[in-house]
């Protein structure tokens, strides 16, 4: 491989996507499957789910959700929102995705409470399948020379790892002890057959996939590694988060750490690139060193702290002691306006979902993004 391919071996570095990009999955999976070795409590509820948030430790739900969750929504707006060029050139996205993204949840919660979170957790395994087929297009990149024909097959791959842990998850006949967002958010097929075929496809599937990688490498083909990693991490975290551990602790831990991390990290590294363009003088009055993180993180924090404190005084009512939001929730405050507060406080994470799918594709409508990807060199 010449320099100019090792150059997009790796989306950023090879030790940036190590540590950012990869690891957190894997170091996740690594810990439920550890908590479940040494017997820790299986029947602790889906840190997002907004019905049974009391049952994850306080820290623990701190952590994992306005820490990781939310924070990497509100990361969007370092990618679009504040960067100026961008956000002149995208003024009709940018402005109108907002409206009618809360137009279209006003709809869909017309229609019931368990409709409304039935489509957003559908919407939402879209969204994280697509953003790991993202990575995989990054790094399919470096394989030069046959790239229509490998990219075919990483694509379906990356579908079937993904998609066949969801379709277990509809068909297991003992259910799954976990939930997207809230009990009932997807409809179940219980049926023992189709789980063992699943089952037994989502190993063949690895098996082939691993035959062909083998093969190429024997044949010695260009192989991105960066690729290799991530199908990898992608295999784990959905087989161990949703087929092999039944329960919530598992499923949250390597869900959202997986997903969040790898994002906000992505969008840390852009933000620093396109430092000259964006207007936070604050963020960008640190150019180098550990410190130029802190107003990222801490920007990104208030943010989810504020729509959290703002779930729970008005919509959830769990975390009292968290939020210090007592008397709000003793006045009942929103009571009967679920139907308009849940549009709202949702509009974020709504247009993040929508967003996502025209901010990071290639091609000239996101020229910035050829600079920021082109100029990283695996050697850093």
């Amino acid at each position: 491989m010449n320099k100019s391919d090792q150059k997009q071996s790796w989306i950023i570095s090879r030790s940036f996507d190590l540590s950012w990009f990869i690891s957190p999955g894997l170091i996740a999976v690594v810990l439920v499957l550890a908590a479940d070795f040494f017997g820790f409590p299986n029947n602790i509820s889906h840190g997002s789910s907004r019905t049974s948030g009391n049952a994850l430790p306080p820290w623990l739900w701190l952590l994992l959700i306005p820490g990781v969750d939310v924070s990497h929504v509100y990361s969007t707006i370092f990618r679009a929102y504040l960067d100026k060029e961008v956000w002149n050139r995208k003024k009709v996205l940018l402005a109108l995705t907002p409206v009618l993204c809360f137009v279209g949840a006003l709809v869909l919660y017309s229609f019931g409470k368990l409709f409304f979170w039935g489509v957003m957790a559908y919407l939402a395994v879209f969204h994280f399948i697509r953003q790991q087929y993202g990575f995989l297009s990054l790094y399919a990149r470096a394989e030069k020379g046959r790239e229509r024909f490998s990219f075919i097959w990483d694509k379906i791959f990356l579908y079937l790892i993904t998609g066949l842990p969801v379709l277990y998850w509809h068909v297991a006949p003992e259910g799954r002890q976990f939930e997207w967002f809230m009990e009932g958010d997807f409809y179940q097929f219980p049926n023992r057959i189709i789980a063992s075929l699943t089952h037994l496809t989502f190993w063949i599937c690895i098996l082939i996939y691993s035959c062909i990688q083998a093969y190429l490498v024997l044949k010695k083909e260009t192989i991105s590694t960066g690729k290799l990693l991530l199908l990898f991490n992608t295999a784990c975290v959905w087989y161990v988060g949703i087929v092999l551990l039944n329960d919530d602790f598992a499923f949250t831990l390597t869900n959202v750490i997986n997903h969040g991390i790898p994002y906000m990290a992505l969008v840390f590294a852009y933000a620093d690139f396109r430092k000259d363009q964006l207007p936070s003088s604050l963020y960008y009055s640190f150019k180098r060193g550990a410190l130029a993180i802190l107003p990222f993180v801490l920007l990104l924090l208030a943010f989810a702290f504020s729509e959290e404190w703002l779930w729970d005084s008005f919509v959830w009512r769990e975390h009292p002691n968290l939020f210090g939001n007592v008397s709000v929730i003793k006045a009942e405050l929103g009571i009967g306006l679920e139907g308009i507060l849940v549009p709202i406080f949702f509009l974020p994470q709504f247009t993040h979902y929508i967003l996502d799918g025209f901010l990071w594709k290639g091609g000239k409508e996101n020229s910035e993004l050829v600079g920021f990807l082109g100029l990283r060199d695996s050697n850093s």
